[in-house]
């Protein structure tokens, strides 16, 4: 009983520890935690960019599905007639 009292009081200081480094990820279907997840992806594409890692022509194309997606989600929460939604066709992003 004791090793297992101490094996948990051990995971629980290295959880709480460990977790003060990292980002936290929602994995629940709910849209604001979508929204969240998106919104922490956009920062690390940010980064990505200004450290050389993703082009100009890649960061663009990234920074707007990440954009247009939170915009969508943000619609579905709150729809006042923002955007026109009689237009069915998909557009492709082209590399130049």
């Amino acid at each position: 009983m004791k090793k297992i009292l101490i094996s948990i009081s051990a995971l629980l200081i290295l959880s709480i520890n460990a977790s003060e480094d990292k980002v936290i990820i929602y994995c629940k279907p709910d849209m604001n935690t979508c929204i969240h997840n998106l919104t922490q992806l956009k920062y690390w594409v940010e980064l990505d960019h200004e450290s050389g890692k993703i082009d100009d022509n890649m960061f663009t194309e990234y920074h707007i599905a990440i954009n247009n997606t939170i915009l969508s989600m943000e619609i579905i929460l709150d729809n006042k007639g923002q955007c026109d939604t009689t237009d069915n066709k998909v557009y492709k992003l082209k590399y130049d």
